[in-house]
């Protein structure tokens, strides 16, 4: 590596093309920054297709195609699934960085919840695994907030991760789990195209439309949006759900895209005050929707997925400049509160958030809480909320522990036997599958 610069792999397990979700657009981002100062070979399981990005991307569906990557990259950027996938990487002579920002296992849980007991346990099981292994060989773990750096470095201590070697060298932990949030561009999101109001649009120009970014999950809460809006006096409120089928293949259309159908038909709200996108909006023409709107809206439930997440449709209300709805629980929620970003309501009180919507109703109102979210966006651009990273790459090496061959040499007593627990979870959800798919 001396006399040239740091490779850097970054790894996607979504598609990169038109549409796509958050973890391809993280991936994609990421890499431009890195690219500015670094080689970088951006690599997903899935298809890519998107054109004009400024360095190599390629589909990496099994090891014949990764592994000629991952020989001549010295650093691996990696979401922990990925990493679960391809865990041969952790014997390769490279920097190992998990991107751990979204903790998909509580999604699970709340996801499968109504499932029969043996398939909770068998999805529980493999996206434990998944989370908990690769935190087992990486040289630093990536998250997007303060509260989820507290929950990795809770992780990372249960398997002996945190111990006098990593603490030795750094007793702040700030190397080994740095917060590295979602970001937005730097350029505002300048278009003249009309896609909601304009010839054909769904609403007219005078409405007042509340935009729901993203999918529809079950970990997410339309239906109390949705009573809200039935409780609104005012038929020029209108609500625009901005995404149903997800780009990646492998994500269904869960079953509460369709309980809020449902919801928004029997309150009489369909296709006059509340609007579907049956298609995902793509995000080259993202901006046109989001400058079209008036307030971004992000609504959870009570459970510990609220907890932990970082909801990265808040970034793109950011970008636009949009106040924001948003439902108590999770750490944007708090920022969006002391910075008066909007409003927040309690989780699940519908009337308290057709309160909200009334007072967002008004102009003035919208534009100082506007004017306050255009003065906060700049410290989320990409750029600035990817330094951390950028200083690993600089300075790429294995974490303390790991120093002594390619797998971690974590310390830990007897009773916790760091080394062999994420084997019994993987063989325990190995056989959970099987029995899954042979339906026992």
């Amino acid at each position: 590596m001396a006399g040239r610069p740091t490779r850097v792999l970054v790894l996607t397990a979504d598609k990169v093309g038109g549409a796509m979700a958050g973890p391809a657009i993280r991936a994609i981002e990421l890499a431009r920054v890195l690219d500015r100062s670094f080689e970088v070979v951006l690599g997903s399981t899935h298809e890519v297709s998107l054109a004009g990005l400024p360095f190599r991307s390629t589909t990496v569906r099994e090891r014949l195609d990764l592994e000629p990557h991952v020989d001549w990259a010295d650093v691996v950027l990696a979401m922990p699934s990925v990493l679960h996938r391809f865990d041969w990487i952790a014997d390769h002579d490279l920097v190992v960085l998990a991107d751990a920002y979204d903790p998909v296992l509580f999604e699970v849980l709340e996801w499968f919840s109504p499932a029969a007991p043996q398939e909770q346990d068998a999805r529980f099981l493999d996206a434990l695994a998944q989370m908990i292994e690769p935190l087992r060989f990486a040289d630093a773990v990536l998250c997007a907030s303060e509260r989820q750096r507290h929950l990795l470095i809770g992780l990372l201590t249960a398997i002996g991760r945190v111990n006098p070697k990593t603490y030795g060298e750094d007793p702040t932990l700030g190397r080994f789990v740095p917060v590295v949030p979602f970001g937005l561009p730097a350029d505002p999101p300048l278009t003249e195209h009309r896609p909601l109001r304009g010839p054909g649009g769904p609403f007219a120009a005078d409405d007042v439309v509340l935009y729901w970014g993203g999918g529809i999950y079950q970990w997410l809460d339309p239906l109390t949006l949705i009573d809200a809006m039935a409780l609104v006096d005012d038929p020029n409120v209108k609500l625009f759900f901005a995404g149903i089928a997800h780009p990646t293949p492998e994500v269904p259309v869960m079953p509460m895209a369709q309980a809020a159908r449902d919801a928004a038909t029997d309150r009489g709200l369909i296709g006059t005050r509340v609007v579907f996108s049956d298609r995902w909006i793509s995000y080259g023409e993202r901006a046109a929707y989001l400058t079209d709107a008036d307030i971004g809206v992000s609504v959870h439930r009570r459970h510990v997925e609220t907890t932990f997440s970082f909801r990265t449709r808040l970034l793109d209300y950011l970008w636009a400049g949009l106040p924001i709805l948003t439902s108590e629980g999770d750490g944007f929620a708090e920022l969006v509160r002391a910075r008066e970003l909007g409003a927040v309501v309690p989780a699940e009180d519908a009337a308290a958030m057709a309160e909200a919507i009334g007072r967002l109703r008004d102009r003035e109102v919208r534009a100082a809480c506007s004017h306050r979210v255009r003065d906060l966006a700049p410290a989320y651009e990409w750029s600035v909320v990817s330094r951390p990273l950028v200083e690993l790459c600089a300075e790429p090496r294995r974490a303390a522990d790991r120093l002594a061959g390619g797998r971690a040499q974590p310390v830990a007593p007897d009773a916790l036997p760091a080394p062999g627990l994420t084997g019994l979870l993987q063989r325990v959800a190995a056989r959970a599958r099987s029995a899954l798919r042979s339906g026992e």
